[in-house]
């Protein structure tokens, strides 16, 4: 999204040059917009964001976000395009329907931002760009900013948000615990089904980045109601915080020097743990005995995923030809790569092609574990079509796989 701005182009630089932010406003110009918008939903452009910061002026940041049960499908194209081939037969056992499993869809919860409180019309806006995912919405803020969550619990299940990083107190931390709060202070920490809750939480200096960071960070949310969260987050729930420097965002607090941000989760979505299993065992196994004890069907449930995907699958318009993910050369790319599950989940995300930049440190594979972030800037340079996925062989061959372009 381009924000306008009512500053002239030399005040914003004297206002910027003032804070010590000279190199900001000095930024290179953002790189051309992605090409054709009749390209495929996949492939569409992304609208270049302008290159200046906005005065520092602290604001209560509003989002509306439920928890929603949808069907999930973890192979919407039916194929493997990461080899441009059909699934094989060890493929199949996490990607296709068959006997003694489920397939590739699935009852799962999503958290999805609604426009108002009344969770009647989806938000859509310039993060809604597809490749994302099972991922929630991203929730944006600035250092100093306070963001208020209006949170509605449309599953049959209880679910909550427990943010990463930010500062909150014990009636807003979304986790259900033993931590001496009255009843009256665990209202956020289960939300019942049907009902709302409304989060607020601070973000001081100590959320956003630190000395060798860049202008902006990642942290999650996730479910921390039932069973310590885990059926939740099984069941899809989890998604971004970024957190930007005052001096370095825009309106809408995203890092002005980029062009391009992009979100990428790795994780195992283990549905044997997910509240879900017993009604989706009834809606997806076509009538078949299916005992949840077995290893083979455990295993079939097993999916290792990026951003709730198999094997270079991704939304409408991802094709043999146009990958889930297209970037332009020469832009600024900030990758925000996340994790989230359990023991299994230790991943090595590795980017063929082109190289990130992480801590002053030139990289081309980063290392996950549970409920950790990395932030990665990326100035792709090789055109073409390149492989993005987990280095650790089983997870690599098990669907934790996808391409990327670029142009």
């Amino acid at each position: 999204m381009v924000v306008p701005t009512v500053h002239s182009r030399r005040r914003v630089l004297s206002w910027v040059a003032g804070l010590g932010g000279g190199a900001i406003a000095a930024a290179p110009a953002p790189g051309p917009a992605h090409r054709a918008a009749a390209h495929p939903a996949a492939y569409r452009p992304v609208t270049v964001r302008p290159a200046a910061a906005h005065p520092v002026t602290a604001r209560t940041r509003t989002y509306f976000v439920a928890a929603d049960t949808v069907v999930w499908n973890y192979a919407p194209q039916g194929r493997n395009l990461v080899d441009g081939r059909p699934f094989d037969a060890t493929e199949a056992q996490v990607a296709l329907p068959g006997p003694g499993r489920l397939g590739p869809a699935y009852l799962k919860s999503r958290y999805r931002r609604y426009t108002d409180a009344t969770f009647t019309e989806r938000y859509t806006g310039p993060d809604d760009d597809g490749f994302s995912g099972i991922l929630g919405p991203v929730i944006r803020a600035r250092v100093g900013d306070t963001v208020e969550v209006v949170f509605r619990n449309n599953t049959p299940y209880p679910a909550s948000m427990h943010p990463h990083g930010v500062f909150y107190t014990e009636a807003n931390e979304g986790a259900l615990y033993d931590d001496g709060s009255a009843t009256a202070g665990k209202a956020g920490d289960a939300v019942a089904p049907g009902a709302t809750f409304t989060y607020r939480w601070q973000v001081p200096g100590r959320a956003g980045p630190g000395p060798g960071d860049p202008s902006s960070v990642v942290w999650l949310y996730h479910d921390h109601s039932a069973g310590m969260g885990v059926p939740g987050v099984q069941a899809g729930l989890t998604g971004p915080i970024v957190v930007t420097r005052a001096d370095a965002a825009t309106a809408d607090a995203t890092p002005c020097d980029v062009d391009r941000e992009v979100f990428a989760l790795f994780t195992e979505f283990d549905e044997n743990l997910s509240p879900y299993l017993k009604d989706n065992i009834a809606r997806f196994g076509r009538g078949q005995t299916l005992d949840p004890s077995n290893a083979a069907f455990q295993n079939s449930n097993r999916k290792e995923t990026i951003n709730g995907y198999l094997f270079g699958n991704g939304p409408s318009g991802t094709t043999d030809d146009h990958p889930a993910l297209t970037l332009e050369r020469g832009s600024r790319v900030r990758w925000y790569v996340l994790d989230i599950g359990g023991a299994r989940d230790a991943h090595t995300p590795h980017w063929h092609g082109n190289t990130v930049l992480v801590h002053g440190h030139r990289e081309d594979v980063v290392q996950l574990l549970p409920a950790t972030t990395v932030t990665a800037d990326m100035r792709p340079d090789d055109p073409g079509i390149w492989l993005f996925h987990c280095h650790v062989d089983e997870h690599m061959l098990s669907g934790m796989s996808t391409r990327y372009r670029v142009l």
